[in-house]
């Protein structure tokens, strides 16, 4: 079920007594759940945490069946459900399988179960798939879309009567590269210095948000294929200030340059945005911005840097030479091109 229409339910006291969160976004999973506990009411509620690959789904289902002595309800959460991907090492027995079928259909009603899953897509051929899709409420906790995350955060922008520019909220975005955990993370910081009275305009954000990693190692990427050695080498040494390892950061730009020809590739074969980030499971907003930049060169070129990234990239693991030397050694040798 789409997100806003769980926690929607939720405030109108619909509560169910099993939940499939699936996805990894972190900020809507723990709104879920604050939204839960906050409609059921804290004191109401008796918890307990298991990890399925700690516990077997005897445990799990012992506890789910045994009634709340001291709150009316009992608040089971389970992490790492990945008997449901399609890629797993986590097994049931036959006979935990048909425990499982038999509490999703007729559950214990002071028990409320979330069945967490980090996966964005369940084998759905699998018959406890099936039942958990037909049984169970689901609750969308994937990465939102470009368009989502701006929408979700321009709403929260609002409900919170900040005086935030439309452009610091652009910049905002773009330096979290779209992510929303990221985005809420950063806006508490943002609403923090809202409490002195002053607005939240461009500026602002580009002093208190730092660029992700993955953001300055893109920019990092285009001032490389752009052949402004001045402008590379200031961001490569402005991120060994910030303490990040040229090995990491290595292959962080081999990984950027391996999207890009992806992406270029894809492109060609005529796929579109959402499903070249489908594809090659990352955010769509990397997926834009790869399309963007590989536009401007041609394959030749994407292909005889990345070549030479894997040599580098082998020396450096090999411990040939200074690992801070190379980064200099391949952008010059690359501008010479």
């Amino acid at each position: 079920m789409e997100f806003q229409k769980v926690i929607q339910a939720l405030r109108k006291n619909h509560i169910e007594a099993n939940y499939l969160l699936q996805g990894n976004e972190s900020y809507l999973q723990q709104l879920f759940l604050d939204t839960l506990i906050q409609v059921v009411g804290e004191d109401q509620l008796d918890r307990t945490h298991f990890d399925l690959d700690e516990v077997s789904m005897t445990q799990v289902l012992d506890e789910a069946d045994t009634y709340a002595f001291f709150t009316p309800y009992r608040l089971i959460i389970i992490d790492n459900v990945t008997f449901l991907n399609a890629q797993t090492t986590q097994k049931l027995s036959d006979e935990e399988s048909k425990r499982l079928l038999e509490y999703l259909v007729n559950p214990n009603p002071s028990s409320i179960v979330i069945w967490r899953v980090e996966s964005e897509q369940l084998d759905k051929r699998k018959k406890v798939s099936k039942a958990f899709l037909k049984e169970v409420t689901v609750v969308d906790a994937t990465a939102m879309k470009q368009a989502e995350v701006e929408r979700f955060v321009t709403q929260h922008v609002k409900g919170q009567s900040l005086q935030m520019t439309d452009d610091a909220r652009k910049e905002l975005l773009q330096r979290v590269q779209y992510r929303l955990s990221d985005a809420m993370n950063e806006l508490m910081k943002l609403e923090q210095y809202a409490l002195s009275g002053n607005p939240i305009n461009k500026d602002v954000v580009q002093q208190l948000v730092p660029r992700s990693l993955e953001s300055n190692v893109f920019e990092l990427s285009n001032a490389i294929m752009a052949k402004q050695l001045a402008k590379a080498t200031q961001i490569y040494e402005d991120l060994l200030l910030m303490r990040n390892e040229p090995i990491a950061l290595h292959a962080l730009m081999v990984s950027q340059f391996r999207l890009l020809i992806q992406v270029k590739l894809l492109a060609a074969a005529g796929r579109l945005e959402h499903e070249i980030a489908t594809q090659l499971g990352v955010h769509s907003y990397r997926v834009k911005l790869a399309m963007q930049s590989a536009r401007q060169y041609p394959l030749e070129q994407l292909t005889a840097l990345y070549q030479q990234l894997i040599e580098t990239d082998y020396r450096m693991k090999t411990s040939i030479g200074d690992k801070e030397i190379h980064f200099y050694l391949l952008v010059t040798q690359f501008i010479a091109i």
